[in-house]
């Protein structure tokens, strides 16, 4: 099943990418918006953990082909190579994953449209978009990597994709609590409302009415 999972994630990552660059590019091009931008004099501890995680993500992306591609470059120390959990169960619960990963990215694309953006440059205010995916999730976009980051450590099993979820998962959180912050002075109250019926990462209750049954009163929790 290996040879098939390798196609599978490269499969995944060219699709993502694909779509993302599609939508910087066209933004870039068609409407002169530059969807890109990142400072870190506004915002130092956003400017910092949006880089940070944005280095993160791409040594990830680094690792992840370059062990497909080329198995037997070794340019990782051995034991963070150290394969945690191998069964056929695992990696079918990680496509799982990925596959609800992409399927939540691409709710993201299509629900935000010419409103994408990348960064964190605090004068880029745009409109507060709690439509489509946004009703399930306030945040999809990071959603999407911590299903698809979670996945991929759980097909390939190996340490070092262990701690990278870990890390990036954490730089997610951290930079999800400081743009609440952001949100909540740029929109004030209809973000606070938005946040009262919306969870920072699901909602169960619009996924999976049944739930209502469990929690008939009080917010979501967050």
């Amino acid at each position: 099943m290996s040879g098939f999972l390798d196609y599978f994630q490269i499969a995944v990552f060219i699709l993502y990418v694909s779509l993302f660059a599609g939508r910087i590019l066209y933004l870039r091009w068609h409407n002169r918006v530059r969807a890109i931008s990142f400072t870190i004099d506004s915002n130092k501890v956003r400017g910092v953990l949006t880089i940070s995680l944005i280095a993160a993500i791409i040594t990830w992306f680094a690792v992840m082909i370059t062990g497909i591609v080329s198995p037997e470059t070794q340019f990782l120390p051995p034991s963070l190579e150290i394969r945690l959990i191998d069964s056929v169960q695992t990696e079918l619960a990680g496509m799982i994953l990925v596959i609800l990963g992409f399927i939540v990215f691409t709710a993201a694309w299509v629900t935000l449209g010419n409103s994408w953006r990348v960064g964190n440059r605090e004068e880029n205010e745009s409109e507060l978009i709690t439509q489509g995916i946004y009703a399930i999730s306030r945040n999809p976009i990071y959603l999407f990597f911590i299903l698809y980051l979670t996945g991929i450590f759980l097909i390939n099993g190996a340490l070092i994709f262990l701690i990278f979820a870990v890390l990036v998962v954490l730089n997610l959180h951290y930079l999800t609590l400081e743009e609440e912050t952001f949100l909540s002075k740029v929109h004030g109250l209809s973000f606070r409302d938005y946040c009262a019926v919306t969870n920072r990462y699901i909602t169960w209750l619009r996924i999976w009415p049944m739930s209502r049954l469990r929690s008939s009163s009080g917010h979501p929790a967050h």
